[in-house]
């Protein structure tokens, strides 16, 4: 049975408060009239929000094994999934928050940087059957023995284009709070301009901290479209692709 399916990501800045988060819904809502649609979560806000990651990872000791910390850093997103989800079912929405055993994405056991191994879609296809909404934690992944494992810095971009991969998803969508890509930070400076369109390379090269380079990378070698848009924005934001 074919179903159409979306990619959604969103970072923590998007899902810092109730306020942030009414866009999110309202993006998630479009989307689920036609599609079925996996929403992939960062950590809710930035340190020192209470739930963020350097604030947990604040938390830890220094003397904590990788492994530890892998498991403290990712409840950042585990948490983001259950409340999003939460709030999706109190609106009416059939959602479900996939935990991070489910989510098909198999790494070794190098906890801090882990190195994909395999994408299982077994478990999200079940429960797309079901719901009409996954909620997934991004940057986060399972090692051979079972264990959280992390995708490095800046993962949930990476994790989405790999969810997007494991489904035979050609394209993602990516939010984040600034609607694209500009020559320079659009925060300072009132005259940047935005791309509409970039290519895979020109993103790498470009070094401009809004997508991870794993992401990118794997988006390119899969041929994989990003569209980076605003969360708060009903503009088009910016293309990469071929």
């Amino acid at each position: 049975m074919h179903m159409n399916m979306k990619v959604m990501k969103f970072g923590g800045t998007s899902l810092r408060s109730e306020a942030t988060r009414k866009y999110v819904y309202r993006h998630v809502l479009e989307s689920s009239k036609t599609n079925k649609v996996i929403v992939v979560v960062s950590a809710m806000g930035r340190y020192p929000d209470a739930y963020a990651t350097d604030t947990l990872l604040s938390m830890g000791s220094e003397f904590l094994t990788r492994q530890e910390k892998a498991r403290l850093v990712s409840m950042g997103e585990q948490l983001s999934a259950l409340k999003i989800c939460s709030e999706l079912l109190d609106m009416g929405i059939r959602a479900y928050a996939l935990p991070f055993f489910d989510c098909g994405i198999l790494t070794d056991e190098n906890y801090d940087y882990a190195k994909v191994l395999k994408l299982d879609h077994t478990g999200i296809r079940k429960k797309l059957n079901s719901y009409d909404v996954l909620v997934v934690g991004g940057f986060i992944g399972i090692s051979p023995s079972g264990h959280v494992t992390t995708l490095g810095r800046g993962g949930s971009d990476y994790s989405a284009v790999l969810f997007a991969d494991m489904l035979d998803l050609k394209e993602v969508d990516i939010y984040t709070d600034v609607d694209g890509v500009y020559d320079k930070d659009p925060k300072l400076n009132e005259y940047a301009i935005k791309y509409d369109k970039l290519t895979y390379d020109e993103m790498l090269n470009m070094k401009s901290r809004v997508l991870h380079d794993r992401c990118v990378n794997y988006a390119k070698d899969h041929h994989i479209r990003i569209y980076l848009k605003g969360t708060f924005s009903t503009s088009l934001g910016t293309i990469v692709e071929d």
